[in-house]
C-alpha cells in the first residue's frame, strides 16, 4: 500500500491540478473560484488549494481587487515555447495526406521564401497520371493559386514591391492571364480575401488547375499555403465545390493547431 506523498499520489495530484489549468485555458478571460471548480468538477475548497500552489509557481495569477484567477506568466512562457516548437510543415503533412485521400487529388504545401511562394511538401495523388512539381520550386505570385493566397494575406510592405516588379517585367504573361493593371491584381486579391480561397486554372501550366488556402498562426499571420492540384476540367475550382470546402476545413484545422482563431 502506497503511503501519503508517494510518487503515485504526486502524479494523481498533477492530473487533477491540470483540470484547473485546462478550465482557464479554454476561457478567454479570468474566472472566479466557483466557476473554475465547477468546470474542473471538484469542490471549491479543493480547487483553492491547488490554485494557491499554482500562484506560487506563476502558472496562475489572482487579481487582488476582483479575486478572479487567470493564467500566469509561466503559463504564457510555456505556451509560447510550445508554439515555437510547432513545425507547420510536419504538422500539415498528415492533414495533406488525409486531404489527398478525401479529394483524390494531389496536395502541396508552400511557405514564403526570399523569392516568393516556395513549394516545401508534395503529396501526389493515386491517379494513373501524376502531377509532379519539384520541391523547392518558386511559384509565380500573380498567376499561381499559391502566390495569390500569400499575396492576399501578407503585409503590403512585402507584397507591393513584388507586385509592381511583376507587373513591369512579366506584362505579356500576365496579359494572357487577364492581368494588365494594379486594379486587376487588387480585384483578384480582394476576391481571395472574400472567399478565403485562391484559384488558378491553366495559368502556370495549361493542363493544371489548383486551389489554395492560407494557414495562419496564433498572431493570425499567414505562415503557409495548402493547395489541391488537379487536371484542368477534372477538378472543380468553384468556391463552394466539395473540394474547396474540404480544403478550407483542412487549412482551418491546421491553423487552429498553430493557435490561430478561426471563424
Amino acid at each position: 500500500m502506497e503511503g501519503k506523498g508517494s510518487p503515485r499520489q504526486h502524479v494523481q495530484s498533477v492530473v487533477v491540478g491540470a483540470r484547473l489549468l485546462e478550465a482557464l485555458a479554454r476561457r478567454n478571460d479570468a474566472m472566479s473560484l466557483s466557476a473554475i471548480a465547477k468546470v474542473a468538477g471538484m469542490a471549491p475548497e479543493k480547487a483553492h488549494r491547488y490554485l494557491a500552489g499554482f500562484i506560487e509557481t506563476g502558472l496562475i495569477t489572482q487579481n487582488e481587487t476582483t479575486g478572479l484567477y487567470d493564467l500566469g506568466p509561466l503559463s504564457l512562457d510555456l505556451g509560447l515555447a510550445a508554439i515555437r516548437r510547432l513545425d507547420v510543415v510536419e504538422l500539415a503533412y498528415p492533414r495533406m495526406v488525409a486531404l489527398r485521400e478525401e479529394t483524390g487529388e494531389t496536395t502541396s504545401l508552400s511557405v514564403w521564401g526570399n523569392f516568393g511562394a516556395t513549394l516545401v511538401r508534395w503529396v501526389p495523388s493515386n491517379a494513373p497520371v501524376n502531377i509532379t512539381v519539384n520541391v523547392g520550386s518558386v511559384l509565380p505570385m500573380l498567376t499561381s493559386s499559391n502566390g495569390r493566397a500569400f499575396a492576399a494575406y501578407l503585409p503590403s510592405e512585402i507584397t507591393d514591391p513584388m507586385i509592381e516588379k511583376t507587373l513591369a517585367e512579366d506584362a505579356q504573361d500576365l496579359a494572357a492571364a487577364g492581368i494588365e493593371t494594379r486594379q486587376d491584381v487588387d480585384r483578384i486579391l480582394e476576391s481571395v480575401r472574400e472567399t478565403g480561397i485562391a484559384a488558378a486554372v491553366g495559368l502556370v501550366v495549361p493542363a493544371i488547375a489548383s486551389l489554395s488556402c492560407p494557414i495562419f498562426d496564433r498572431t493570425n499571420s499567414v505562415v503557409a499555403v495548402i493547395t489541391v492540384v488537379g487536371i484542368t476540367g477534372m477538378i472543380s475550382t468553384e468556391k463552394d465545390s466539395p473540394v474547396s470546402m474540404q480544403l478550407r476545413q483542412t487549412a482551418a484545422r491546421i491553423s487552429e493547431m498553430l493557435g490561430a482563431k478561426v471563424g
